[in-house]
């Protein structure tokens, strides 16, 4: 105590007890590691994400359209919407149902998706991802139902 290696635990040396770990103390500096995407960590990041997208079926709910509905000829003519699913809905439902980005340049839809039912849609995915055994192509599942 006479050297000041040991105080009391009063709030009068609660200061001295401060410094002195202020000073005897090092400050942990946090390291950050930067790691630069390269083009096999994107081409197994797309590859990872191809696979999950073949595994997956993506379910819409729509409206019907009630007067197609009603003027239907037979039990068996699909049913259509109210609005059709277009490129961009499809993207957007890809991201909040299955938490994969995709751009709308990698879904191959000519005419948007106007009828209840199950849908095969093609995706133009980088060649360097390999197809899996016995397809083509690259699929999306969509299933389109109503509410």
């Amino acid at each position: 105590m006479p050297k000041l290696l040991a105080v009391p635990n009063i709030e009068k040396f609660a200061h001295l007890i401060r410094e002195q770990r202020r000073i005897c103390q090092p400050v942990e500096e946090e390291e950050v590691k930067v790691i630069r995407k390269s083009e096999d960590n994107m081409s197994r990041e797309f590859e990872k994400a191809a696979r999950r997208l073949e595994n997956a079926r993506l379910v819409l709910r729509r409206f019907p359209n009630i007067e197609k509905l009603r003027s239907r000829a037979s039990k068996d003519d699909p049913i259509e919407l109210r609005s059709p699913v277009t490129k961009e809905e499809l993207v957007a439902e890809v991201a909040r149902q299955l938490s994969i980005s995709i751009e709308p340049e990698n879904l191959h839809l000519p005419s948007p998706l106007s009828a209840f039912g199950e849908y095969e849609v093609p995706m133009r995915l980088p060649k360097a991802i390999p197809l899996p055994e016995g397809k083509v192509q690259w699929t999306l599942n969509v299933k389109v139902r109503g509410k």
